[in-house]
C-alpha cells in the first residue's frame, strides 16, 4: 500500500511538472519564432529565449525522472502533445475520425459475420480436428455411407479417437401448436462426445436410450427451442409427439451448436440388426474426431486401405467404393460460402485503403500548416526520427478513436444485417445466430487502427520534414513544396482507381444478382402461392393413400373462389429442388465408368400447362394415367439429346434409381421442351429430366402450386382447404414462387448488398478526395492565378485551369481501375451466371458516372478560383 501511494504521489507531481514545463516551453517557442522572424538566426534565437523565460531543463528532468519510474517516459508525452494538438483542429479530428470510423467499422462487421459464418460456425472445441468421412463410387460424387461400413470403420481405423453417424428425416410434430413439419436428426451413441457438445438446459442422451423402446426421448436445437417453446426453461420434461409417437424433451443445445445443419431436434438411433448389416443404403453422414498429431490425410491413406479390403470382403456392394476424408469445415461451408465473403472481406479492404488516401490528404493538406512548428522543434533541436514518431503518434491517436467510432457503425452494420435475414433461410446457416463483435474483432479493430495510423500518416510525416528552416521561421510561407503536391496527386489518383474497380465489381453482381431474381418472371412468380406438403409416413404408408390424398387437395382448393389453378410439383422451375438419379434404358447398356442420370420429377397432369411447357411430340399426362395403370414418363428434349442419339425415345423403356431398387419400369410417353430448375446453372448445363406422374408414383413430399391474382389473400383459405382433407399436414412455409426465389438467393442478396456499400463508400471518398486535392491547389496558387488575372487571363482560363488538372488526375485514375475492373470483373463472371466480364454497358456508364462525380466535386474549387481578387491575393503574399 506505502509503495502504491508513493508512486501515485510520484505521479502526481510529475504531472503539475509536466504542465509548468509545458507553459513555459510555449513562452520559449513563441519568443524564438519572434527572434527569428526579426532576423536572428535560430541559435541566437534560442539563447535569447532561455535568458528571457528561465531554462526548463530541471522542470523536464524531474518529469523525465518521474515518467522513467513509472515506464512511460516518452509515450505520455507524444500521447499528451498529440491529444493537445488534435484538441486545436476540431474539424479536422472530426472528419478524420469518421472517416476512419466508416473504413474500419465496416472491416469489422465484415469480419465479425465471416468469422461466424466460415472460420467458427460451432462452438467446437478444437474444430480443425473434426472431420467428416463419406463414400465414393468411382467418379461419382460423394456419398453418404452406409451403416454397416460405419461399424466396421469404427472397429478398423486408428486414426480418429471417436466416429459417430447421423441420419436425417422429416416428421409431423404435434401437441405443440398447430401441427408443424420438423426435420430430425438421428444420432448414434457418441455423437456428442465426438463433437465436444455440451447443453444449454437439460442433459444429453444416455447410452441406455440408444436401445429400441428406451429411445422416446429428444434434445432440442436452441432456435427451434425459441420458436416452438418460446425459450421457456420449463420445457425439459414436456411431451411432444412426432409421426403418431410420444418423446421426452430432455435437452436444449446452446446457440452455437447448430449441427448437423438446419436440424429442429436431435432423437437417439437404436438400429435393428439388420440395419446394422445393411450396406446397400448409403443414408449415414459420419463425422469422426481425429486422434493427436494424426493429419487428415493420413486419415484418408488409412481409410483407402480399409475401403480396399472391405471391396474385397464384400465385392458384391462394396466393390469400387471408398471413403473421403474431409474437414468439418468443408462440408459445413461448401464451395460459394467462403467464396463470396473473400470477395466481400476483400472489398471492404480495399474501403479502407481509400480511407487512408483520404486521411493521407487530409494530413498533408493540414501539414502546410504546420510547417512553422515543425521548423520550430527543429531549431529546438528535434531529431527527424523524434518528429516522425510524434506524427505517426497523432495518426494512431487519431485511427484508435476512429476504431472506437467503427465499432459502434459495426455494431449498427450487423444488426442490420441479422435482423433482415428470413428466418427460414437463417435456420440453414450454421454460425449465423453466433454473429457478434467478440474479441477477435475487437482486436482486428486495434490491428487495423494501428496500420490505418501507419499506412494513412507515414507519407505525410516524411513529407512534413521537407523544409528549408530558415526561409520557413522567417517568411511562414505556406506553398507547397513539389513532392506534397505529388503525394497529394498519387492518393487522389490511387483512391479514384480503387472506387472505379469497386463501382463497376459492385455494379456486375448487382445486375447478375438481378438478372437471376427476374429469371423466373415469365411464369408470373408473385401470382403463385407454394404451400409444400408434408405426408407423415405412418399414416400414409402406401402410395394408394398419398395418391388419394393429393388428388383430394388438389379438388379442394381448385373449388376456391380465384384460383385459376393448382398442381403439384416436387420442384418448380428455378428452384434448386430437383432430385437427380441414376437412369437406366432398357436394351441400351451405360458405358462403363460413365455416368447417365436425371432429374426425377412426379407432377400433376396438369402440371405442363400451368407453366407453358411444350409437349414436343408424343402425349402429356392425363386423368386416365392413375395408380392402377400402367406407369408412364415425360422426358425431356436433352434427356433425347444425351441418351437417344437421334433415335424415338416413344415407347422405349426407362427406369430411375438403383438397378436393383423396386421402382416400377416407365414408358415415355412423350417428350417436353427444356426448363431450368438450377437457380444457379446456366441454361447450357442442364441437367437432363424425367417426369412421373404424381397420380401413379405420389411422393410424400411435395410443393403445391396456386395460380391465383391475390396470392397473400388465398393463403388462409388454402390452409382450410387442406385441413379439411387432414388437419394434421404441416404446411411450412406458404408463400409467394418468388419469394422463396429471393429466399433462396438471400446470400447473394447480402453480398451485393455489402459490395454496394463498399462501393458507395469509396465513390464518395474518392469525390471528397478529388475536391481536396483541388480545393489545396487553388489555396496555394492564389498568388499566381491573382497574377495571371492581374496580367489579363480571363477567369474562363482560370476555370480551365484547374478542371484541366482534375480531368488529369481523373483521367489517371479511372484508367488503372478499369484494369483492376476487368480482373474483378471475371471473378464476378465466375461466380453468377449472366454476367459478362466485358459489359460495355456497365463499364461505360460506371466510368461517365465516376468521371462525372470526380470533375463535378472539383468544380467548386475551380469556380471559387475564377472568384480570386488579383489585388487582394497579391496584397495578402
Amino acid at each position: 500500500m506505502a509503495v502504491f501511494r508513493r508512486l501515485t504521489n510520484l505521479f502526481r507531481r510529475a504531472r503539475v511538472d509536466r504542465d509548468i514545463a509545458d507553459e513555459l516551453q510555449s513562452h520559449i517557442d513563441l519568443r524564438i519564432e519572434a527572434n527569428v522572424a526579426a532576423g536572428m538566426s535560430p541559435d541566437e534565437a534560442r539563447r535569447d529565449a532561455l535568458l528571457r523565460f528561465g531554462n526548463p531543463t530541471a522542470t523536464r528532468e524531474r518529469v523525465t525522472s518521474a515518467d522513467a519510474a513509472l515506464g512511460l517516459s516518452s509515450f505520455w508525452r507524444d500521447i499528451r502533445y498529440a491529444a493537445r494538438q488534435l484538441r486545436k483542429a476540431p474539424g479536422f479530428t472530426l472528419t478524420v475520425i469518421a472517416t476512419l470510423a466508416i473504413g474500419i467499422g465496416a472491416n469489422i462487421s465484415v469480419f465479425s459475420s465471416m468469422d461466424a459464418v466460415v472460420f467458427r460456425p460451432l462452438a467446437v472445441p478444437a474444430l480443425d480436428r473434426v472431420v467428416t468421412i463419406a463414400e465414393q463410387q468411382q467418379e461419382r460424387e460423394t456419398d453418404a455411407a452406409s451403416l454397416a461400413n460405419f461399424v466396421d470403420w469404427t472397429y478398423q481405423a486408428r486414426s480418429f479417437e471417436e466416429l459417430a453417424a447421423y441420419n436425417t428425416a422429416d416428421f409431423t410434430l404435434t401437441g405443440a401448436g398447430d401441427a408443424a413439419q420438423v426435420h430430425v436428426a438421428f444420432t448414434s451413441a457418441n455423437f456428442f462426445s465426438a463433437l465436444r457438445a455440451q447443453t444449454l438446459l437439460g442433459r444429453l442422451f444416455d447410452p441406455s436410450e440408444f436401445q429400441a423402446g428406451r429411445d422416446g426421448v429428444a434434445v432440442l436445437n436452441y432456435s427451434f427451442w425459441q420458436t416452438h417453446f418460446g425459450s421457456k426453461a420449463d420445457v425439459i420434461g414436456q411431451k411432444i409427439e412426432l409421426d403418431q409417437r410420444q418423446y421426452i424433451v430432455i435437452g436444449v443445445l446452446p446457440r452455437s451448436m447448430q449441427y448437423p445443419p438446419a436440424v429442429d431436434m436431435i432423437l437417439p438411433f437404436a438400429p435393428t440388426p439388420a440395419q446394422l448389416a445393411d450396406r446397400t443404403k448409403h443414408d449415414y453422414m459420419v463425422v469422426g474426431r481425429l486422434r493427436d498429431n494424426v493429419s487428415v490425410h493420413q486419415a484418408q491413406s488409412e481409410m483407402q486401405l480399409i475401403s480396399q479390403r472391405l471391396s474385397q470382403t464384400y465385392p458384391t456392394t462394396n466393390q469400387g467404393w471408398t471413403a473421403r476424408v474431409e474437414p468439418l469445415l468443408n462440408t459445413i461451408n461448401g464451395d460459394m460460402t467462403p467464396l463470396y465473403y473473400k470477395l466481400i472481406m476483400g472489398a471492404t479492404l480495399f474501403v479502407l485503403l481509400v480511407v487512408c488516401a483520404n486521411v493521407a490528404n487530409l494530413q498533408l493538406a493540414r501539414g502546410v500548416a504546420r510547417r512553422s512548428e515543425i521548423a520550430m522543434r527543429t531549431a529546438l533541436g528535434a531529431t527527424r526520427r523524434r518528429i516522425i514518431r510524434q506524427l505517426l503518434t497523432e495518426n494512431i491517436l487519431l485511427a484508435l478513436l476512429g476504431a472506437l467510432g467503427g465499432i459502434a457503425f459495426a455494431w449498427l452494420y450487423l444488426h442490420l444485417i441479422l435482423i433482415t435475414m428470413p428466418a427460414r433461410v437463417a435456420h440453414f446457416i450454421p454460425g449465423w445466430y453466433n454473429t457478434s463483435i467478440n474479441r477477435r474483432a475487437l482486436l482486428l479493430s486495434l490491428l487495423l487502427a494501428i496500420g490505418a495510423g501507419v499506412v494513412a500518416g507515414l507519407a505525410p510525416a516524411v513529407e512534413a520534414l521537407r523544409i528549408r528552416l530558415v526561409d520557413q521561421l522567417r517568411a511562414g510561407t505556406r506553398q507547397s513544396t513539389g513532392v506534397r503536391s505529388r503525394l497529394r496527386n498519387v492518393f487522389a489518383v490511387a483512391q479514384i482507381s480503387l472506387a472505379v474497380a469497386l463501382v463497376i465489381g459492385a455494379a456486375l453482381m448487382a445486375k447478375g444478382m438481378n438478372a437471376m431474381l427476374n429469371q423466373a418472371d415469365k411464369y408470373s412468380p408473385n401470382k403463385i402461392l407454394t404451400l409444400r406438403i408434408t405426408l407423415p409416413i405412418k399414416r400414409y404408408e402406401t402410395p394408394e393413400k398419398q395418391a388419394a390424398t393429393y388428388s383430394a387437395i388438389l379438388e379442394r382448393v381448385r373449388a376456391l373462389p380465384g384460383v385459376a389453378r393448382a398442381e403439384v410439383t416436387s420442384s418448380l422451375p428455378y428452384s434448386d429442388y430437383g432430385w437427380a438419379r441414376n437412369a437406366s434404358i432398357e436394351n441400351h447398356p451405360v458405358v462403363p465408368g460413365k455416368l447417365q442420370t436425371a432429374l426425377y420429377l412426379p407432377v400433376s397432369s396438369g402440371y405442363f400447362d400451368a407453366f407453358q411447357i411444350a409437349i414436343l411430340s408424343g402425349r402429356g399426362f392425363s386423368q386416365s394415367d392413375s395408380i392402377h395403370s400402367l406407369p408412364v414418363a415425360i422426358v425431356s428434349r436433352r434427356f433425347v439429346d444425351l441418351y437417344f442419339k437421334g433415335e424415338n425415345p416413344l415407347g422405349h423403356r426407362i427406369h430411375i434409381g438403383e438397378r436393383d431398387s423396386s421402382e416400377p419400369w416407365l414408358t415415355i410417353v412423350g417428350v417436353a421442351n427444356e426448363v431450368n430448375y438450377s437457380l444457379w446453372d446456366e441454361d447450357e448445363r442442364l441437367q437432363p429430366a424425367v417426369y412421373t406422374s404424381a397420380a401413379q408414383l405420389p411422393l410424400t413430399e411435395t410443393t403445391l402450386a396456386v395460380f391465383t391474382d391475390s396470392p397473400l389473400a388465398l393463403a388462409t383459405p388454402a390452409r382450410k382447404a387442406i385441413a379439411s382433407v387432414d388437419a394434421g399436414l404441416p404446411l411450412d412455409p406458404v408463400e409467394t414462387y418468388s419469394k422463396v426465389i429471393r429466399d433462396d438467393m438471400v446470400g447473394l442478396i447480402y453480398a451485393a448488398v455489402m459490395l454496394g456499400v463498399d462501393a458507395v463508400i469509396a465513390l464518395l471518398l474518392a469525390a471528397v478526395g478529388i475536391f481536396g486535392v483541388m480545393a489545396n491547389l487553388v489555396g496555394e496558387r492564389t498568388r499566381e492565378i491573382g497574377v495571371r488575372l492581374a496580367m489579363g487571363a480571363s477567369r474562363r482560363n482560370v476555370l480551365v485551369m484547374i478542371l484541366r488538372r482534375a480531368s488529369l488526375l481523373t483521367g489517371i485514375g479511372v484508367s488503372l481501375g478499369l484494369v483492376s475492373a476487368f480482373v474483378l470483373a471475371r471473378l464476378v463472371a465466375n461466380l453468377l451466371r449472366g454476367v459478362r466480364p466485358d459489359d460495355p454497358v456497365v463499364f461505360t456508364v460506371i466510368t461517365v458516372t465516376i468521371v462525372i462525380t470526380a470533375l463535378g466535386s472539383s468544380l467548386i474549387p475551380a469556380r471559387r478560383a475564377m472568384r480570386v481578387d488579383p489585388m487582394q491575393a497579391l496584397r495578402n503574399e
